[in-house]
């Protein structure tokens, strides 16, 4: 048996445990970049959770700001290949998405948490009116396709007191 033979026989072979091994990468991967970012809001104090963060306050009204800044911030995350096999397999018989919520929820923080940085950066001292909007972007040119990411636009206006 050639080394070529070991290779496609192998390679064949593993074809059917392919979903499975890309949901687990895809899973592994996934919660190191959720601990990464929970690490990281725990050193700046969580997403927008201060007093300081505050888009709906009583008090808005009575402050002064000397200047503004429009902060806007865009990502594009996705699941993997195995999280979207076992999507659409889920889409057949019903049920959460559990993958697709890890994949968002993620990406929701992490946009906060940018536009959070990009607001101390310009030295603002306030964030308000914040707006998240998700878009579906699609790879493929046909409609048939089911590869796809989701961009996840964050903007707010930062004031500076």
């Amino acid at each position: 048996m050639t080394l070529s033979s070991i290779i496609v026989w192998v390679l064949f072979a593993s074809l059917p445990l392919f979903p499975f091994v890309s949901w687990a990468m895809g899973r592994w991967y996934q919660s190191r970049l959720m601990n990464a970012l929970s690490e990281k809001e725990k050193l700046e104090g969580g997403s927008l959770q201060n007093e300081n963060h505050l888009s709906t306050a009583s008090s808005t009204a009575l402050m002064s700001a000397q200047a503004s800044a429009l902060l806007h911030v865009s990502i594009c995350v996705g699941p993997s290949m195995g999280q979207i096999f076992f999507m659409w397999f889920k889409s057949l018989v019903g049920g959460r998405l559990r993958s697709y919520e890890v994949v968002l929820e993620y990406g929701r923080r992490e946009v906060l948490f940018r536009l959070r940085e990009q607001a101390k950066a310009l030295g603002c001292t306030s964030i308000h009116n914040v707006r998240l909007e998700t878009s579906v972007i699609s790879f493929a040119q046909n409609q048939d396709s089911k590869r796809s990411s989701v961009e996840l636009l964050a903007f707010a206006t930062g004031l500076i007191h």
